[in-house]
């Protein structure tokens, strides 16, 4: 049975299949079909035939860029789970847009596929037409095409592309129980929760970042006024040193968690969506397993070699998710404790800080350009208050959120 509601399934040149049908196929490492359900066959418009021992390639549509197919074979052959919207061409011509979800499992690769319908799939379509051009007018490699899609992404605020992946496969999910008229999936709003929550923490750091390297002008300027106050103003220069000394501390301190390769927030956020987008995986490759269960064998297909296969990697993938969610809580605690460190730093920094504004006191009426300085420190110190208390503040709610549902999630495991 399929949905009959949505009036985009009857746009020109579309394959008509609904919400409710969930479809897969199974490939060697090749990219050679080996194995897939009726409602892929279908859709795709060929018979089995024709699909069983093809490369999987059969299916595609010159309106997906190359930048996509780049990026998702990176992350499948270093054994990384990735989703992604694709737009596949059927036998007649035609056209289907699938949100996919791709996991390597033993011998190859399973891509279990949903019919997208969030506010981020068109975006996502738009994008697409535009890099798809750029592809075609002005010869970009796949290389060149998928720093651009990267580059496009974190525009959009994401660190990595796996967390835009975590966050746009909780938003299908979340739209098609919406179409399907489904009550608010719990879990689902959880992942969709964790996703903003994490990109919102690492925004905050980077940002962080940023306003301390905005303060290393300031120890020079305050040099600058001691140096025409000599020899009164020989305390502002003890004092600008002092200050420029301590807050490189914390620039550095700063710079480890947030700047290089595999920094401490991109670990946090790496594995957290790599764990979300498992368990919203787990809950696509489900009901593919329960449809599977009730489906017709398909002839040259062995459907219980298959069946079992299904479960085995839907196994894995949980264990997977759960080594990945407690690394991410681990991580996670550490952020926090980095950042407990840095606001126990800045109250050393507020000392000196407070000692200039005591020395431009004592100078009065000469220490006018000290005081504009001082005055500068007060908002730069604010600032960076305001966001390492809501750096805190997350850390320790995504800490104690993704301990909860490891354990909530986990356990239920257990009972089944």
């Amino acid at each position: 049975m399929t949905l009959q509601n949505d009036p985009s399934r009857h746009a020109e040149g579309a394959v008509d299949f609904g919400f409710d049908e969930v479809f897969f196929s199974r490939t060697d490492k090749r990219g050679v079909i080996l194995a897939g359900n009726d409602v892929f066959r279908r859709v795709s418009g060929y018979g089995w035939g024709d699909l069983l021992g093809a490369p999987h390639k059969i299916i595609r549509h010159p309106d997906t860029p190359r930048a996509v197919f780049r990026i998702l074979w990176d992350a499948l052959g270093n054994g990384h789970p990735m989703g992604g919207y694709v737009k596949n061409r059927a036998r007649n011509g035609d056209h289907y847009w699938v949100f996919g979800v791709i996991l390597p499992m033993e011998g190859g690769y399973l891509s279990v596929r949903l019919k997208p319908s969030s506010p981020l799939f068109d975006k996502v379509r738009a994008l697409y037409a535009d890099l798809c051009t750029r592809e075609r007018v002005e010869g970009l490699d796949p290389e060149a095409s998928a720093r651009m899609l990267w580059h496009a992404v974190t525009e959009a605020g994401f660190t990595s592309y796996t967390t835009f992946m975590a966050s746009a496969l909780g938003q299908e999910l979340a739209a098609r129980d919406i179409r399907m008229r489904r009550p608010v999936d719990p879990r689902t709003q959880r992942l969709i929760d964790l996703n903003v929550a994490l990109e919102q923490v690492t925004q905050e750091q980077r940002k962080l970042l940023r306003s301390f390297e905005s303060l290393q002008s300031i120890p020079n300027n305050m040099r600058l006024v001691a140096s025409r106050l000599e020899p009164s103003g020989g305390p502002v220069s003890a004092i600008s040193e002092n200050y420029r000394a301590s807050s490189l501390v914390i620039s550095e301190r700063l710079r480890s968690f947030v700047t290089g390769r595999d920094n401490l927030c991109d670990r946090v956020s790496r594995q957290a969506a790599r764990a979300l987008f498992l368990l919203g995986a787990d809950r696509v490759l489900g009901e593919m397993i329960s449809r599977f269960r009730h489906a017709e064998p398909v002839a040259g297909i062995d459907w219980a070699a298959e069946g079992a296969g299904l479960e085995r990697l839907r196994a894995s993938g949980r264990e997977d998710s759960r080594v990945a969610l407690k690394s991410a809580v681990d991580h996670a605690e550490e952020l926090t404790r980095s950042s407990s460190e840095i606001r126990r730093l800045m109250l050393g920094l507020d000392t000196i800080r407070v000692m200039g504004r005591v020395e431009c006191g004592r100078l009065r009426a000469n220490g006018g350009g000290l005081a504009a300085t001082i005055d500068q420190l007060d908002l730069f110190h604010a600032e960076i208050k305001t966001r390492l208390e809501t750096i805190l503040r997350l850390s320790e709610e995504i800490g104690s959120a993704m301990s909860r549902f490891a354990s909530t999630e986990f356990g239920a495991v257990a009972k089944r």
